[in-house]
């Protein structure tokens, strides 16, 4: 049998999602390990464990990658209770604080709303978890490419923060990690489905609603846009892994596979 893994957020986690777009494309049983709200560090730690948990099963699986936002910040909650009959994929469950937002009462009410209210004073944000989130990048690369898997992985989120926002020094910093990133398997790290939704008004939801809660660090999530729900429509989530299968023929990924 051959499988296909996708792992990402809340973008991830739907049943049109791009990565069950992808699977079906496949002809491979689908396997899910998004979880809505989660971060970059999540996709590592559940990756790692999801391999060394079925290595029987590597030689005929394919892996989908779609990027969270690089200000989620995950943390280990426990371990979930699994009944002896269930398949459960995950190792851990989590919760996350978010950099980019200010802190507020709303989002701790809805079991969230956790932020940077406490940290230590001085610390460069953008720099800090642009470096988290390319190190998070190249250490599920080199896992997967270690175990010969095939895989493509692209922004959900938006992560792109252009050099022009940082230093000469930090920018050269930022320099050194990006160069390490495998560019063939990731498709256009500029870029992300939740700004081709945005462009393209493919929301879930496009109502006119409110600000949710403040932003101050960009890039940010799909609360950026003031509608009742910005995750991505049925017909976004298909454009975008039409795009992406598209990239996958060119660059020929799925070669000797599909």
């Amino acid at each position: 049998m051959r499988y296909h893994v996708g792992i990402g957020c809340s973008f991830g986690s739907t049943d049109h999602s791009v990565h069950s777009i992808i699977a079906r494309k496949l002809g491979a049983k689908f396997i899910n390990l998004s979880y809505p709200g989660l971060g970059n560090f999540y996709m590592l730690s559940e990756l790692l464990f999801w391999i060394g948990s079925n290595k029987e099963k590597l030689k005929d699986t394919t892996f989908s990658i779609g990027l969270s936002g690089l200000y989620r910040n995950d943390i280990i909650t426990d371990t979930p209770e699994i009944e002896q009959d269930h398949e459960y994929y995950r190792g851990f469950t989590w919760t996350t604080w978010q950099a980019d937002r200010d802190d507020d009462e709303r989002g701790r009410e809805k079991g969230g709303g956790h932020t940077a209210k406490h940290l230590p004073y001085g610390i460069h944000f953008q720099l800090d978890h642009t470096i988290r989130y390319l190190v998070n990048v190249g250490a599920i690369q080199k896992l997967l490419e270690s175990h010969g898997c095939t895989y493509l992985m692209y922004n959900a989120i938006d992560n792109y923060i252009p050099k022009s926002e940082f230093s000469t020094p930090h920018a050269s910093r930022v320099a050194v990690f990006e160069k390490q990133i495998n560019k063939n398997n990731f498709y256009d790290m500029r870029t992300s489905q939740l700004k081709y939704i945005g462009e393209n008004k493919l929301f879930k939801d496009p109502t006119p609603a409110p600000e949710k809660r403040k932003i101050i660090f960009w890039p940010s999530d799909d609360e950026q846009f003031l509608v009742k729900d910005a995750h991505p429509s049925p017909e976004g989530d298909k454009q975008w892994a039409q795009i992406l299968w598209k990239y996958c023929y060119e660059k020929k990924i799925f070669a000797g596979i599909i």
